[in-house]
């Protein structure tokens, strides 16, 4: 009788918990606000322990099937969770109650289990207190690392939660028969729950994406969700840009476009044409590049261009992109089969790690660096825009070498003239200035994004060099990369490890953007990590 008190408690503690680490990770994954999401559903599922604990004095007659009954709730929770959360975002968008009513549901029924467990305690079975909370704890860690270790990974968030609900309601089905407790109506129940969550499952699949400009369907071509990230490419017939009609091919990373067929050829031009041409321009040497990021292959392919290069050192974190990009035939033909070159190194690893740990001693000298990272839309992203990092990476650029950076939105959406720059940019301008190198912003008027170049040459006039290639002010190469002196730079904070206020700016711009990102009504749900 104990032995099937403790197994149930074990599940219950464990689903109950794992409820919580599906249900915060999915929400902060899909909204970008980590540490806030974080903290408001871990805290809702602790003040609900203590409700359900409080509650569960309501049940008069605590039962061994009772138990069992709210073990399998708790499960169907878990199952439940994502398809729910993925509906409410659908019809509402980023409505808190959603995570939080699954924190409230999933917490007050495993707050309920140990209370009523320790009820069915008799003088010949007594329980112990101790041993059920250390149960309790023991599951809480178990199913963390049956979470992150084993399911994730290979599964993602929803399947790992149907699959938890489909286990966990087995267990409990079979531990009930083995001891001879399994009643028609506890069979039913967990059967019905199951069959809820498969059919919600299906209710919240969408197999189609919105066109950029939200008129129609766009063709989906590619669509995989890997560790970290949600890699989406669509198909759809253009009507903006200087060739209408052309068929588009968007690649979208977490929702968030990571390069436009249509489009792409100016901003590599801006992050790997530029700095090449500005190594030119100072008569330094290019013989070695290192590119963090970019694993669709794109910026090296630009660099291969320069036949004088000798190597190029890819730093990128998601092995599927890179698989992606040397193995689909569409990326291939994009990045013309840039990561096959002899020339490049490719190196599958966390670009932050991966350079504080090679400015430590003896390491390699680059005479350029690429940064071709997503927006700094959450936390992690962010700490690849702080000064230690900028710091830690010029200890990796040789003499009078550049460095260039993907700066996030060009200009401040208050200012319609385009002569104030955004506060995302400005401070990774700023962070840059700070570790003592030169840095200048430029822009991509097309796509609107910001650029900022920097280098250890004291002598480089960016004026000068601008004017020398045509993009100073409306020079003739402006439509691709445009500088102007006369930039206004608002009051900012440096980006730091201890701040990170890059991301509080980025997710400002994303609100002035009046739901532009983090948009996933509708169509919009397959950019929801699945």
């Amino acid at each position: 009788m104990n032995s099937l008190i403790y197994i149930l408690t074990l599940i219950g503690s464990g689903a109950g918990f794992m409820t919580q680490m599906l249900v915060s990770g999915y929400w902060s994954m899909a909204f970008s606000e980590d540490v806030f999401y974080y903290s408001v559903n871990l805290a809702s599922y602790f003040l609900a322990l203590g409700l359900g604990s409080y509650f569960s004095k309501k049940v008069k007659n605590p039962s061994l099937k009772g138990l069992a009954g709210i073990v399998v709730m708790i499960s169907a929770v878990s199952g439940l969770a994502i398809p729910v959360l993925r509906l409410g975002i659908k019809g509402f968008g980023n409505v808190l109650v959603w995570p939080v009513g699954l924190m409230l549901l999933a917490g007050t029924l495993a707050g309920m289990v140990i209370p009523l467990a320790l009820r069915l305690s008799t003088e010949k079975n007594k329980i112990s207190l101790g041993f059920l909370f250390f149960i309790d704890y023991t599951a809480a860690t178990l199913f963390t690392f049956i979470f992150t270790f084993i399911c994730l990974v290979p599964l993602g968030y929803t399947k790992t939660g149907i699959l938890l609900c489909v286990i966990a309601s087995t267990c409990v089905l079979l531990i009930l028969a083995l001891y001879r407790q399994l009643s028609q109506k506890i069979f039913a129940f967990t059967c019905a729950v199951t069959a809820l969550a498969f059919l919600i499952l299906n209710l919240a699949k969408v197999q189609v994406a919105p066109n950029t400009d939200r008129t129609g369907l766009a063709k989906v071509i590619l669509n995989e969700q890997t560790h970290y990230q949600k890699i989406l490419m669509t198909e759809e017939n253009s009507s903006m840009g200087q060739t209408p009609g052309f068929t588009e091919r968007i690649l979208f990373l977490d929702g968030f476009i990571q390069f436009s067929s249509q489009t792409e050829g100016i901003y590599h031009t801006c992050i790997a044409d530029i700095p090449t041409l500005a190594t030119g321009f100072t008569k330094k040497n290019l013989e070695r590049a290192l590119v963090l990021g970019g694993g669709d292959g794109l910026a090296v392919r630009n660099l291969l261009k320069n036949p004088d290069l000798k190597q190029i050192t890819l730093v990128e974190l998601d092995p599927a992109m890179i698989r992606l990009a040397k193995e689909n035939d569409i990326l291939r033909e994009y990045n013309n089969n840039a990561l096959h070159s002899p020339k490049v190194e490719i190196v599958v690893a966390d670009a932050f790690r991966w350079v504080m740990d090679r400015s430590l001693g003896e390491r390699p000298k680059y005479d350029l660096i690429i940064f071709d990272f997503p927006y700094p839309k959450n936390i992690t992203l962010s700490r690849l825009f702080s000064a230690e990092f900028y710091h830690a990476a010029s200890k990796l650029l040789s003499a009078n070498g550049f460095i260039t950076i993907q700066a996030g939105p060009s200009y401040s959406l208050e200012d319609n003239s385009r002569i104030t720059l955004s506060k995302v940019a400005t401070s990774i301008l700023l962070s840059v200035q700070s570790i003592g190198l030169k840095a200048f912003p430029y822009a991509s008027p097309e796509e609107r994004e910001a650029f900022v170049i920097a280098t250890s040459n004291p002598a480089f006039d960016m004026v000068e060099f601008s004017r020398k290639i045509g993009i100073l002010g409306n020079g003739p190469m402006s439509i691709f990369c445009r500088y102007d002196p006369r930039w206004v730079l608002p009051k900012v904070e440096i980006n730091t490890l201890n701040t990170l206020s890059l991301n509080r700016y980025m997710y400002d711009w994303h609100k002035k953007m009046k739901d532009h990102f983090f948009f996933y009504r509708g169509n919009h749900l397959i950019f929801l990590p699945d």
